[in-house]
Formats: C-alpha cells, sequence, structure tokens
C-alpha cells in the first residue's frame, strides 16, 4: 500500500540569491563540495525547503538585537576596550574617542 507524501517546495539558486541566502556562485560551490544538498532538475540546481537551514538565515535578515542583560552589556564593555587598547597607530585622544564610539553602539 502506498503512502501520500507531499511535495517539498525546490527553490532555484536564482530565488534563494534574491531572497539573499548569498551569491549564487557560493551556493554552487557548496553544493559541488558537498556541504549543501541539492536535486539537478534538468541542468540547474534546486534546493530543497528542508534544507535551507543548512544555508543559515538570510544575510538581509541579519538583525542587531539588543543585550539581554547587564552582563551582556559588561562584555560588550570589555570587548570595546580591549579592541580600543589594541588598536595601533592611535594618538590616546583617538582611543578614547573610539572607546567612547563603540561603548554607544
Amino acid at each position: 500500500m502506498a503512502t501520500a507524501t507531499t511535495l517539498e517546495r525546490l527553490y532555484p539558486l536564482r530565488e534563494l540569491q534574491d531572497a539573499n541566502y548569498g551569491d549564487r556562485t557560493t551556493l554552487m560551490k557548496r553544493i559541488h563540495d558537498g556541504t549543501l544538498p541539492a536535486v539537478k532538475v534538468g541542468n540547474a540546481y534546486r534546493i530543497r525547503e528542508s534544507d535551507l537551514h543548512l544555508i543559515a538565515k538570510p544575510i538581509g535578515d541579519a538583525t542587531r538585537t539588543a543585550p539581554e542583560s547587564a552582563a551582556d552589556l559588561d562584555d560588550l564593555a570589555a570587548l570595546a576596550a580591549r579592541i580600543v587598547s589594541t588598536w595601533p597607530c592611535l594618538s590616546t585622544e583617538r582611543k578614547a574617542e573610539l572607546g567612547r564610539l563603540l561603548a554607544a553602539a
């Protein structure tokens, strides 16, 4: 007895590129190195909807989130201080200015 199956959507590379999942060349490279499974339909590749998680998320959807706690803010402040202190060829005044800019972000 055959069971009913649902058809899974197949995305052309152009559509994924337009949705900011990466450049077509990058997608093709990942297909050829085996890190992104694909189905070949005619002479074109298609990506299964269930395999989109392997591409992570669209580049254009990378949203910045606010730090969730005071500890996150402390970590950011420590990172900003480390970047500023190790930055080469900056005067003390410029380092202070860069520190203020990074802390405000």
